[in-house]
């Protein structure tokens, strides 16, 4: 639509959208809810069972679990005869943390693990014009199992959600907070030192990383482990052997020992899942409240991550449950694009058959009435039907057409024909007067 066609308020289109939000028409809500339901109903069958959180917090409440980052990207407003400050959902995972704190020992037992899963959208402030203001997602928290077993259940549990919507070109990359976070932190680098510091090592550029650490006083070992950290991405087992020398006196043995303990796992549980499974030591972006394994899934063509998710025992502490948690989530949005990447259909996203009803003249009482018995007996047998006034024939087909409807009926004061869409037109099969 034209700003003439569509008027302007203060300069803007009147009927233009914030930067970062868009609609979803038809098409696109099909395909949203075919793969919501595949991923939902893959999470169910591994006893996950569905919560949802309510768009609106405190804002105090829910950020608490934040960063400061993520706290400067809520969308906060008064609200109207409280006063209180609220603010819409930032994110799901302090929400399920809240919600656990106040059913604690009852409605939620505190001697057994917890899996829930959920389907929402977050509102957070773009900080680039890139970004969505609105991240469709859906979720799963394991909350009470502090094994590594836990992390490798949550890393097949995202292959298996992702190959069950049909995508077979990805890989789950798993770090540890306490590798590349660790390391950083131990050099005490000064502030924007660190910052260009995270850069190099997220962009695996060793020299550029060596050169800021040499211009500071630091242990020789940590400087040689952090810079290390470049090149140790790659296949698990290969990696954590390099890592074992590179890393020697780095202080960081626990760690890896916990991720090849999830390796282990994974390898026990269905040694097929390796086979998109990628370690990455060096990754040290967005770690916030994960205390442990990390896991980014990526896919080809896609430029953010499908999956994000890890350990993050700290959090349920800062609502006052003292419990271990691991889980991730997965943008839909992410999704569709790697499956389109892949040049796949969404399985699913197909409507059902459907039959398609016009009645002429629009105006005309007991054509109407013919016209919804005639919907009403074809959603009787299992199809999509509904009433269209006022629409000529060839008109009446296109849309029908278009809608992926293979019946169309023509109500008039007359009577009606009904018509059947063969592969190449449209048969007339019954005349009614």
């Amino acid at each position: 639509m034209s700003d003439s066609t569509a008027g302007a308020i203060g300069g803007a289109p009147i009927c233009a959208l914030p930067r970062g939000a868009r609609d979803l028409l038809p098409a696109a809500c099909r395909r949203r809810r075919a793969i919501t339901h595949t991923l939902l109903s893959t999470f169910e069958a591994w006893g996950y069972e569905p919560v949802a959180t309510p768009a609106i917090e405190y804002y105090e409440v829910l950020s608490r679990g934040l960063s400061e980052a993520d706290r400067r990207g809520c969308v906060r407003f008064i609200a109207a005869g409280s006063g209180d400050l609220v603010s819409l959902r930032a994110d799901v995972t302090p929400q399920i943390a809240r919600m656990l704190a106040q059913r604690w020992g009852g409605e939620l037992p505190d001697d057994v693990v917890h899996r829930f899963s959920y389907a929402a959208e977050v509102l957070r402030q773009p900080t680039s014009a890139r970004e969505q203001t609105e991240v469709h997602q859906v979720g799963i928290e394991l909350i009470g199992d502090a094994d590594p077993a836990a992390d490798a259940e949550l890393v097949a549990l995202a292959r298996a959600a992702l190959r069950s919507v049909g995508l077979v070109d990805f890989r789950l990359d798993l770090a540890h907070t306490r590798v590349a976070r660790g390391l950083l932190d131990a050099l005490e680098l000064p502030a924007g030192v660190a910052e260009l510091a995270h850069a190099h090592l997220a962009r695996k550029d060793r020299d550029g990383l060596a050169r800021v650490l040499q211009s500071h006083e630091h242990p020789e070992a940590l400087r040689r482990a952090a810079v290390a950290l470049c090149d140790l991405f790659g296949e698990p087992a290969r990696v954590l052997a390099r890592a074992e020398v590179a890393l020697r006196d780095a202080g960081v043995d626990d760690a890896l020992a916990g991720l090849s303990a999830t390796i282990d796992h994974l390898r026990r549980m269905d040694a097929d899942v390796l086979s998109h499974v990628t370690v990455d030591l060096g990754e040290a972006r967005g770690f916030d409240y994960y205390s442990g394994i990390r896991v980014r899934g990526w896919a080809r063509g896609v430029h953010h991550p499908l999956v994000r998710g890890g350990r993050y025992d700290g959090l349920p502490r800062r609502y006052g449950v003292p419990r271990p948690a691991t889980g991730l989530a997965i943008d839909l949005d992410a999704v569709e694009a790697g499956l389109a990447a892949q040049g796949d259909e969404v399985p699913g996203a197909e409507p059902g058959p459907a039959h398609l009803v016009v009645v002429v003249p629009a105006d005309d009482a007991s054509a109407r009435a013919q016209a919804h018995a005639e919907a009403a007996r074809a959603r009787a047998s299992g199809r999509r039907a509904w009433v269209q006034p006022g629409l000529s024939l060839p008109r009446a087909q296109a849309l029908a057409e278009a809608s992926g409807a293979d019946r169309l009926t023509i109500v008039n004061e007359r009577g009606a024909t009904r018509w059947s869409r063969e592969p190449h037109s449209w048969v007339l099969v019954e005349e009614t007067t």
